[in-house]
């Protein structure tokens, strides 16, 4: 699939990490930014992010890359 700014996305092969909480798709797809043998630059998905929202009621997101699992909060100490 070609796609903007001349970079091709490229389908892992390899199994694909769990997206937390049993939802399917991530809401933001993490990419790694790769080069082919052509020497053309292309995209390798690497992980996604998953939006949640707390027991208080604060929105944020779970980032999966891997086998590494972060949380994601919005920085709102300004």
């Amino acid at each position: 699939m070609q796609v903007e700014e001349g970079f091709e996305e490229v389908v892992d092969r390899e199994e694909k990490p769990q997206p937390p909480s049993g939802k399917n798709r991530p809401d933001f797809r993490i990419v790694q930014v790769d080069i082919d043998k052509e020497g053309k630059s292309v995209y390798k998905n690497v992980g996604g992010m998953w939006k949640n929202v707390s027991k208080n009621g604060n929105e944020f997101y779970t980032m999966l890359i891997g086998q590494m699992k972060l949380l994601v909060f919005r920085n709102e100490n300004k």
